[in-house]
């Protein structure tokens, strides 16, 4: 059997047009051709054997293959489809497992997604760390290498995490417009006929809705801070009048390094009337000591006065290597 991550999930369609079909993309990371026939893709880890690959089936070195939710793992017409099933546009989780004669023999990849917009593909994408992210790409390639990740419309630009004020309540995030065109940070429900704000959140407690009818127009920064007062007396260079400033106030930036996103609506659950969120844009960022020496994120903005910048707005932002220590300038460009 070949090692696990051999094969692995490369790209996904996961909320297809009415007229077309989810599909999943197998990639093969060797040089050799590998024989998958007997394999096994599944969005249940209580059922891993949905749908079982024909026998005989090979992909070629760097190769790629797609199975379709129509003809393939979503209609019973096809020998492998045991239990026909379809990607979730709100996100959810599959997994591929080598097999044999309809015995599982092992685990090859797994790979959990987020709610994803109509006719957007999901993506692996490789970071300058050697790791990958699973994102939204600005291009479907299936059959083929990925396209580059979709960046923007709106993205996240400038963090202060770390103040060097006393109480540290001078914390700030800047977001840029990139899309070429003005964006209202809402999006309409059409089953509730109303209309949802997107969202701003990091993986500590802050979450922030944005006013309905907030509007960024093309190039137009927008800050989000934890303390308004705090901010203004944190003696950062004046922030142009023509800039939006929100308060979030609940909750903190880590000072040691977390996820921030920013989101915007999805459906709603009709059972539990959870709200999905699409992902804009995501940084995992860090204060560059973990662990020390080996951290890749720059280690300046850790309480020494400067902040978190992004190099290139356009590129993607959920790496290391797009980031830099800079001078404040909130609602500025950077230095």
């Amino acid at each position: 059997m070949p090692d696990r991550g051999t094969i692995v999930f490369n790209e996904f369609l996961a909320h297809s047009h009415a007229e077309e079909s989810d599909w999943i993309e197998l990639h093969n990371t060797t040089g050799e051709t590998i024989n998958i026939g007997g394999w096994f893709i599944s969005d249940d880890d209580s059922n891993l054997t949905k749908y079982e690959i024909a026998e005989g089936t090979t992909i070629g070195p760097y190769g790629f293959i797609v199975f379709y939710e129509d003809p393939n793992f979503g209609d019973l017409n096809d020998p492998g489809c045991h239990i026909p099933f379809a990607l979730s546009e709100d996100g959810e989780t599959v997994y591929l497992h080598a097999g044999r004669n309809g015995q599982l023999m092992g685990e090859m990849d797994v790979e959990e997604f987020d709610a994803s917009e109509t006719g957007i593909a999901f993506g692996r994408y490789l970071k300058s760390t050697g790791t990958y992210n699973f994102v939204a790409m600005s291009e479907n390639t299936p059959w083929l290498p990925n396209a580059y990740p979709k960046v923007g419309p709106i993205v996240i630009n400038e963090i202060m995490y770390h103040p060097d004020d006393p109480g540290g309540e001078a914390e700030y995030v800047e977001l840029l417009n990139i899309s070429g065109s003005s964006v209202t940070l809402k999006e309409y429900d059409n089953e509730q006929h109303i209309y949802v704000p997107w969202r701003f959140t990091d993986s500590g407690g802050i979450s922030f809705d944005f006013p309905l009818d907030t509007t960024m127009e093309d190039g137009e920064y927008l800050l989000l801070v934890k303390n308004i007062d705090a901010f203004n007396n944190a003696g950062y260079p004046s922030v142009p009048g023509s800039v939006q400033i929100f308060e979030w106030v609940d909750g903190s930036l880590d000072n040691g390094g977390e996820k921030v996103q920013l989101s915007k609506p999805g459906d709603e659950d009709p059972v539990t009337h959870e709200r999905y969120y699409i992902r804009v844009d995501r940084v995992n960022y860090s204060d560059g000591s973990h662990p020390a020496g080996e951290d890749p994120w720059p280690t300046e903005p850790d309480g020494s006065g400067d902040s978190l910048g992004r190099l290139f707005p356009h590129y993607y932002g959920n790496d290391p290597n797009n980031w830099t220590a800079t001078v404040t300038s909130p609602g500025e460009p950077d230095p």
